[in-house]
């Protein structure tokens, strides 16, 4: 008989967000009898919104008590057996005295421990008195929790130094690889070059546009650099044709929890430059990774890619095997192999 999962969250982030797509995908792949063994037993959530008050209300008195009665009630009734958190921003809502096992998928630690990468600040290292509270119970409902999953080796070494006597299992994401591979259509001409993520200084566009300055000037006078999330909104379909098109995905960044665009990315087809740090340096085919922070290496490899296109006679790019057999090591048929493995773990003892 399958054990069921009661997932936990906050608000109702919607698929189009990160951490929201995580969990939808999550509710998703129990219903689908994904995860071998586990099946889902319910959600709890609550509607996003309110004036700042009631946000905080419902964030630390409300919603946790919502959460403790609703497990209580699943325990005594038998309806669930496993409590799950689907992101660290919620670790508080890890029920206290249930004696039910709780797992916490942890996605990043930017804001619980915040750090300067190549001089650049990734999380917040200025947190207001409330934000600091908060923080300090989000850090006790982590340390309540029976298990910790992290989507990345390197965060997973984060929380063994933050709490050394907590088991702690790595899940990578995982993608289905069949919509990226739909051939789609966009209008985008020239020598095409993508960046997919925010403004956020961590992304690192910046250092995009000073290596765009040092491309030789034919490069230039050809380049197509489109930059999604930032400046141009697509859709999801949009997107996948923006990847099939482009002769590479360009991801400088900082840091991140995983690195999702890099995976979809690949999963398209399309080349990847990342640069080599954590966690996308993970996720990312070893012979697409560069220096963080020589530029030249950057000049280097695009004015490569714009020499390929030159002798295709300026014709959009084919899939590239490597970046399909990168992602297709991200299946879901190993994720969730992965993910009973982690929760089976915590009825072990």
């Amino acid at each position: 008989m399958a054990r069921r999962v009661l997932l936990v969250r906050g608000g109702e982030l919607p698929r189009q967000s990160g951490l929201g797509r995580a969990h939808h995908e999550l509710v998703d792949r129990l219903k689908s009898g994904q995860i071998p063994g586990y099946e889902l037993a319910g959600v709890i959530e609550h509607p996003i919104g309110g004036n700042p008050l009631q946000r905080w209300w419902r964030r630390r008195r409300g919603h946790p008590k919502v959460v403790h009665r609703a497990v209580l009630e699943a325990i005594n009734e038998g309806t669930a057996d496993v409590v799950h958190i689907t992101d660290q921003e919620q670790a508080h809502l890890v029920p206290a005295g249930l004696g039910v096992a709780c797992s916490v998928t942890v996605h990043d630690l930017f804001h619980l421990v915040p750090r300067t990468v190549i001089g650049i600040e990734v999380g917040d290292h200025a947190p207001n008195g409330t934000r600091k509270k908060d923080l300090n119970h989000l850090k006790n409902g982590l340390q309540r929790a029976e298990m910790i999953i992290s989507i990345s080796e390197a965060t997973a070494e984060e929380c063994r130094e933050l709490w050394p006597e907590k088991p702690v299992s790595v899940v990578h994401h995982a993608i289905d690889p069949e919509p990226y591979q739909i051939k789609g259509e966009i209008g985008l001409r020239n020598f095409v070059l993508l960046t997919v993520g925010s403004n956020e200084p961590r992304k690192r566009l910046d250092f995009i546009d000073e290596v765009v300055d040092a491309l030789p000037q034919d490069v230039r006078n050809d380049l197509n650099l489109v930059k999604v999330g930032s400046h141009l909104k697509l859709s999801d379909e949009e997107l996948i044709a923006a990847y099939q098109r482009s002769e590479a995905l360009l991801f400088p960044s900082a840091g991140e929890g995983f690195g999702l665009p890099v995976l979809e990315a690949m999963a398209a087809g399309c080349q990847v430059l990342a640069s080599d740090l954590g966690a996308h340096n993970e996720v990312v085919d070893p012979s697409m990774l560069l220096s963080p922070t020589d530029k030249s290496d950057w000049v280097e490899a695009i004015c490569d890619l714009h020499s390929a296109w030159k002798e295709r006679d300026e014709k959009p790019p084919t899939p590239k095997k490597t970046a399909l057999d990168r992602a297709a090591k991200f299946n879901i048929k190993t994720w969730g192999e992965k993910m009973a493995s982690a929760w089976d773990s915590m009825f072990e003892n």
